[in-house]
């Protein structure tokens, strides 16, 4: 389904226990279309091991994840926590249409509810210019966390400072 005229409207809400299944099937297809580039076949092909759809309960029970769907189909969701912007997905057929947008406002606005004005986030090396183009700027990089035996994750850290 490709956003069009006849398309309902994306509503934007807090997430439920019931979303973890939405949540895990997002992030595995979104990790699937990242080989060759950026990360090589067998990274991708290990990026999930190990994670379940439980591993998604507790941020989705606790409302922690926006949600975006139409029709009841979650197409995109995002976390923000304070001082962070922890996961930013979005359904490859719906890019290009502001989801993304939408969604990493609702991430920024959680992770400034402390008062806090910068904001990091570890991000794939895919999403680095997406994050750019909200200020984001690069200091440092890593690997993600958890992947003994497992081929690395290259991540690029970035940070912004919001009024």
């Amino acid at each position: 389904m490709a956003i069009s005229a006849e398309t309902p409207s994306i509503i934007y809400r807090r997430s439920k226990a019931n979303d973890r299944a939405a949540v895990f099937s997002l992030i595995s297809a979104s990790t699937r279309d990242l080989a060759p580039i950026p990360y090589s076949q067998e990274v991708v092909d290990s990026w999930m091991h190990g994670r379940t759809i439980e591993d998604y309960r507790s941020d989705c029970e606790e409302g922690l994840i926006w949600i975006a769907e139409i029709d009841e189909q979650a197409i995109g969701f995002s976390h923000g926590e304070p001082g962070e912007v922890k996961r930013l997905f979005v359904d490859a057929d719906f890019t290009g249409y502001g989801v993304g947008a939408a969604l990493m406002k609702l991430a920024l606005e959680d992770a400034r509810s402390n008062g806090t004005h910068e904001v990091i986030i570890e991000a794939t090396l895919n999403a680095v210019p997406f994050y750019k183009k909200w200020g984001f700027i690069e200091i440092g990089d890593g690997m993600f966390p958890g992947r003994e035996n497992l081929p690395p994750i290259k991540i690029i850290r970035l940070k912004a400072s919001f009024s």
